[in-house]
């Protein structure tokens, strides 16, 4: 009997970055490429988990009042960090163009996360990492 492997989603999430932002055509060539499906998510997807975004669930009925920062985010499920596919598409991301700051790999932890946790997580990891170069 073979065991069988659960492969996550190969997906990336978009948040505040969408096909009218410059750079967009490159990132979308470079999913292409890498066999990764983009997502634009909003404010209707805050409340729902990351991995069912990343598989592609909708979104629950509700959204959480909760503001989070526009800065956008690039956030990738399902590649591997060992066979060398996540740096070959990061690579790609960064020659595309796109301007995307806040960039995250789906753990087993952050795919339980709401979308509103990680993208505030996010935000507060890269205010801290740039504090002294503003």
């Amino acid at each position: 009997m073979k065991a069988h492997i659960h492969r996550e989603p190969r997906c990336a999430l978009l948040w505040r970055f969408d096909d009218t932002c410059p750079g967009y055509e490159g990132l979308a060539r470079a999913a292409r490429s890498c066999g990764v499906t983009l997502r634009t998510v909003g404010n209707g997807e805050l409340g729902a988990l990351v991995g069912d975004l990343c598989a592609g669930k909708p979104a629950p009925a509700f959204a959480p009042l909760i503001a989070v920062p526009e800065r956008p985010a690039l956030i990738v499920s399902g590649l591997s960090h060992q066979t060398g596919e996540l740096g070959r598409f990061i690579d790609l991301v960064k020659d595309s163009g796109a301007d995307l700051p806040l960039r995250a790999m789906v753990t087993p932890t952050s795919k339980e996360w709401t979308l509103s946790r990680l993208l505030l997580e996010l935000n507060q990891e890269h205010d801290a990492v740039n504090k002294g170069s503003h």
